[in-house]
C-alpha cells in the first residue's frame, strides 16, 4: 500500500492562518459570553467570535497532534457561535473543514505508517471515517476527502464496495492531480480478486505517477505474488532510486531478485536492508534464505537464528530454519523446529507440508499421508498439493487411490504436468497401458524433452503385451532422444532403446544396447538382475515384453480410510519403470 496521501488543506490553510494572523488583531483576553464587543483601532467593532477564531489561528499554525487539532476545533465552533462578520464566519467554516481533513489525514497517516500496525488502529480508523462523514457533509466534492475514505474501507473488515465508490468518486474530483489519482488506482487494485484487473489499476497508477516511490512499490510486490519477478524488479528498482535509503525497499528488491535468480544483485539488497536497519528479521531471513539456495548452510543458519532472535513470533522462520537443518542432515533439530511450530499452530500449512514430505524421505508413508490430506482438506482447490498427495500414495504402493488424486488434480489444472505424469505412472504399475500411453502423449506434448516421459513412452511402446498400441520404431526414436539428452549414462533408458530394437526385429542392435545398459548398472542395485534377464531375452531372439500389476499394500490409521481395495489381480511383482527414470 502507499503512504497516505499529503494533503493540499495543510499548506494552504497554514498559509491563509499566517495572512489572518498578521491583519486581524486580537484583543487581548476578549470577553466570550454577551459583553459588548470591543472596539477596534479604527472604532469599528471587533465580532464577539474573532478572539477565539485568533486563538484557533495561533493553535493551528503550531499543530501537530489529535489535541492540536481539537483545540482548533474547538476554538472555530465557539467563534461561530459567539458570532463573526460573513467573512470571518466563512474563513472559520474552512478552517474547522481543513482542521477536519488534516485529523483524518494524521489518523490515515498512522494507520498505514505503523510498522507492524498499531493495535489501536481498527479505533483510530473509526474516529477518521466519522472526521470523514463530516467533511463529505460540508464539502461533498472534496476529493481528497474521498479518497481518504477510501484507503480506510479498503482495510481489513472494511466496506469494499464502499471503498471501491470513494475510489471512483476521488478519481473524478481529484483533476489534475496526478499523484492522488493514481493511489486512488491503488486502491481500486487492492480490492479486485481478478490478478489481471488488478494489474490494469496498477497499471494505470504507475502511468500517472511513474517517479512515486510507493505507487511502483505497491505493482512490485503485486507482481511478486503473480509470479513476474523480472517485472517485479525493476518497479522496486525504480522505488529505490527515489528512496534510496528505505531499508524495507532493498529488502523487497531483494526478494524480487531471489525469485529472478539474480542471487548476487539479492545478496547486495539483502546486505544493504540490514546496513540500514539491523533488527529487521525479514532482511535476515531472506538472506538466510539466499545462503542456502547457494549451499552455504552455515551462514543461511546464522542468518535464520539471528531473524528468529529478532521476531520469535514469526513461524514462518521456524519452517525455514527446520528446512535448512533438514538440507544440512539434522533432521532431529529439524522435527524440534516443525514440532514447535505446530504444537502452537495444529493447523500450520508449511509446517505439515514439510513434516509430510521429511516423513515420506524416512519412508514413513502413512504418517506421510495423513499430513498431506490435511493440507488438502484446507487447500482442496490447490492441483500442486492434491498431486503431491497421489504422489505419496503411488510411493505408498497404493495406486487406484494415487490415480484418484492425479486424476483430481487435472480436474483443477488439465495443464498440471506433475499430475499427468503421475498418473501415467500409476496406470503402468497397474497394468493399464493404454490410459498411460494417453498420460504420456499429453505430458510430452508439454515437455518434448522430458527424459521420464520420453523413456516411459518408449519402454510402453516397445514392450506392452497391447499389439495395438506397440509401435518399435517411435520407441526408437524417443529412446534414443532420451539417452542423448541423459549423454547415455542411465542404464534404464538405454535398455529402452535396446527393448526397442528388438522390437522392430534387430536383436543385433538390441543385445549391443542391452549389454551396454548392464555396464552402466550398479551392480548392488536391485534393476541389474532384470537388465540381464532382459540381454538373456535379446540374445534367444525374443523380445521384451511387460506388464505390471503393483500389490496394494495397506495402510496404518487415518491414512487408509479412504484408500481404496487391492485389486483382484494383484501380485508380488515389483514395479521399476515409473520409479526409476528419475
Amino acid at each position: 500500500m502507499s503512504r497516505p496521501a499529503r494533503h493540499p488543506h495543510r499548506r494552504w490553510m497554514l498559509a491563509t492562518a499566517l495572512v489572518v494572523a498578521s491583519c486581524c488583531p486580537s484583543a487581548s483576553n476578549p470577553p466570550i459570553a454577551a459583553e459588548p464587543a470591543a472596539a477596534a483601532a479604527d472604532g469599528t467593532a471587533t465580532p464577539p467570535g474573532q478572539a477565539e477564531l485568533d486563538a484557533a489561528i495561533d493553535v493551528k499554525i503550531g499543530a501537530r497532534s489529535l489535541n492540536d487539532y481539537d483545540r482548533v476545533l474547538k476554538h472555530c465552533r465557539r467563534a461561530i457561535e459567539l458570532g463573526l462578520d460573513a467573512d470571518s464566519k466563512k474563513f472559520a467554516e474552512e478552517l474547522y473543514t481543513g482542521t477536519l481533513v488534516d485529523r483524518a489525514g494524521l489518523l490515515v497517516d498512522v494507520i498505514y505508517g505503523s510498522k507492524p500496525p498499531d493495535p489501536q488502529w481498527p479505533r483510530m480508523r473509526a474516529l477518521a471515517l466519522g472526521d470523514l462523514a463530516e467533511i463529505l457533509a460540508r464539502d461533498p466534492e472534496l476529493g481528497q476527502a474521498h479518497l481518504m475514505v477510501a484507503r480506510l474501507e479498503a482495510l481489513p473488515r472494511g466496506d469494499r464496495e464502499r471503498a471501491r465508490t470513494a475510489a471512483r468518486k476521488a478519481i473524478d474530483l481529484l483533476g489534475d492531480d496526478m499523484l492522488q489519482q493514481a493511489r486512488a488506482f491503488i486502491v481500486l487494485g487492492s480490492l479486485e480478486d481478478d490478478a489481471a484487473e488488478r494489474k490494469k489499476h496498477y497499471d494505470r497508477a504507475v502511468e500517472l505517477a511513474p517517479r512515486d516511490a510507493d505507487v511502483r512499490r505497491t505493482r512490485g510486490l503485486a507482481l511478486l505474488v503473480t509470479g513476474d519477478p523480472a517485472e517485479a524488479c525493476d518497479d522496486l528498482a525504480a522505488a529505490l532510486d527515489e528512496e534510496p535509503e528505505d531499508a524495507s525497499l532493498h529488502e523487497a528488491f531483494g526478494m524480487a531478485c531471489l525469485m529472478n535468480d539474480r542471487l548476487d544483485d539479492a545478496e547486495e539488497a539483502f546486505d544493504r536492508a540490514i546496513e540500514l536497519d539491523p533488527e529487521s528479521a525479514g532482511a535476515h531471513a531472506y538472506r538466510g534464505r539466499l545462503h542456502a539456495v547457494r549451499g552455504d548452510l552455515e551462514k543461511a543458519l546464522a542468518d535464520i537464528d539471528r531473524a528468529i532472535e529478532l521476531d520469535p513470533t514469526d513461524t514462518s522462520t521456524f519452517v525455514l530454519r527446520a528446512r535448512v537443518r533438514q538440507q544440512a542432515g539434522d533432521e532431529t533439530e529439524a522435527f524440534e523446529d516443525i514440532e514447535s511450530v505446530l504444537g502452537g499452530d495444529p493447523g500450520n500449512l508449511e509446517a505439515l507440508e514439510l513434516r509430510g514430505l521429511i516423513l515420506a524421505d524416512k519412508g514413513d508413508y502413512s504418517a506421510a499421508i495423513r499430513d498431506f490430506r490435511r493440507l488438502v482438506a484446507k487447500n482442496p482447490d490447490n492441483a500442486g498439493v492434491v498431486s503431491q498427495l497421489g504422489m505419496l500414495y503411488l510411493m505408498a504402493r497404493q495406486p487406484r487411490e494415487a490415480i484418484r488424486r492425479f486424476t483430481r488434480a487435472l480436474e483443477i489444472d488439465e495443464n498440471h504436468f506433475p499430475s499427468r505424469r503421475g498418473r501415467s505412472d500409476a496406470r503402468i504399475s497397474i497394468g493399464d497401458h493404454a490410459e498411460a500411453r494417453a498420460d504420456l502423449e499429453r505430458a510430452l506434448e508439454a515437455r518434448p524433452d522430458d527424459t521420464g516421459v520420453l523413456n516411459n513412452l518408449a519402454w510402453l511402446l516397445a514392450t506392452s503385451p497391447d499389439d495395438a498400441l506397440r509401435d518399435g520404431t517411435r520407441a526408437i526414436e524417443l529412446a534414443t532422444k532420451a539417452c542423448e539428452e541423459t549423454e547415455w549414462n542411465e542404464a534404464h533408458i538405454i535398455s529402452t532403446l535396446a527393448a526397442g530394437y528388438a522390437e522392430t526385429g534387430d536383436f543385433e542392435t538390441a543385445r549391443k544396447y542391452s549389454r551396454q545398459s548392464v555396464e552402466k548398472s550398479d551392480p548392488e542395485a536391485g534393476v541389474r538382475e532384470q537388465l540381464e534377464n532382459e540381454l538373456a531375452s535379446y540374445e534367444r531372439s525374443e523380445p521384451w515384453r511387460e506388464r505390471q500389476e503393483m500389490q496394494e499394500e495397506p495402510l496404518e490409521g487415518d491414512a487408509a480410510r479412504e484408500a481404496e481395495p487391492a485389486g483382484a489381480n494383484a501380485t508380488t511383482e515389483a514395479p521399476r519403470r515409473p520409479f526409476d527414470d528419475d
